[in-house]
């Protein structure tokens, strides 16, 4: 309902092409009789840029189509850029909106930023709000990972599976035997979210839709970094991620007392076990996920 073409400065789409970033309508079906023909246009975009200077990723314009708002299309454009300028080093985000605009001002505000009027900001008589959302307060921040993630997730579950192969005695449980390529394939082919923290990658977790299940796995966080919430962030971001399913379902070994207390503190619920080795039985637990 605006006209925000003034706003639509050539860099963006040249100088800062790697951090602007659009939305497409579904294809759809490829049938000519039934495909929609507005299949493929933008219904949905996001300007940025980066600087290095001040490690500051900063948000020029995110717009999306009436017909498309409240389908999560300008969250997936905040975390596309979140990932790309987490990755070179970004700590902080930045954005501007006018007074006026209550509409941006309680999405920001959903999307975890602190918001300050300041006057005179675009110029004489012209305040503007100031967002700012650090990238390094909390937890970590959750974005889902990339194929060239594999390899510093891998270090990542290797470190913190030691731990636990030293409470099974056993040198193979399955995260430890897993490949890069392995846990290549588990990015491309399923959704692996990873926790990000001052440019570090310091934790991850997989989901996998089955039917109305979401299977939850692979939850590892860095010895360094545990004990800080991340595997609690992790977890909650996982059954954020995939809707319209019936419930969550996961499982941990029996001797993996803070996996176990962690999903129990979540509501999870304990179904049966299954004896794997005389070292180790898997738990298997499950909730209801909300309805929406």
């Amino acid at each position: 309902m605006r006209d925000l073409t003034p706003l639509h400065l050539p860099l963006f789409v040249r100088q800062f092409a790697d951090t602007s970033f659009v939305v497409r309508r579904p294809l759809g079906s490829v049938s000519p009789d039934t495909v929609d023909k507005r299949a493929g246009e933008i219904i949905g975009y996001l300007f940025g840029c980066y600087c290095s200077t001040t490690r500051e990723g900063y948000i020029h314009l995110v717009a999306t189509r009436d017909d498309a708002r409240r389908a999560g299309v300008a969250r997936r454009l905040y975390t596309a850029f979140t990932d790309t300028v987490l990755q070179r080093g970004a700590t902080a985000l930045t954005c501007i909106t006018t007074p006026e605009n209550q509409g941006s001002l309680a999405f920001h505000h959903r999307m975890g930023f602190t918001s300050t009027l300041v006057p005179d900001y675009s110029g004489p008589g012209k305040p503007r709000i100031v967002f700012h959302r650090s990238l390094t307060d909390g937890p970590a921040v959750i974005v889902p990972a990339r194929p060239t993630d594999a390899g510093e997730i891998l270090t990542v579950q290797y470190a913190a599976s030691s731990c636990e192969a030293r409470v099974y005695g056993d040198p193979h449980l399955p995260p430890l035997v897993e490949t890069l390529d392995d846990v290549r394939v588990a990015i491309e082919a399923h959704t692996v979210l990873k926790a990000v923290r001052d440019g570090r990658i310091v934790g991850a977790i997989r989901v996998t839709r089955h039917g109305d299940t979401a299977e939850i796995s692979r939850l590892v966080v860095a010895p360094d970094h545990q004990r800080r919430g991340i595997g609690s962030a992790l977890l909650a971001a996982a059954e954020r991620h995939l809707t319209e399913v019936r419930r969550y379902a996961l499982c941990a070994g029996h001797r993996s007392t803070g996996h176990l207390r962690l999903y129990h503190r979540h509501g999870y619920l304990e179904t049966h076990r299954v004896t794997v080795t005389p070292q180790l039985t898997l738990v298997y637990l499950s909730k209801d996920a909300p309805a929406r």
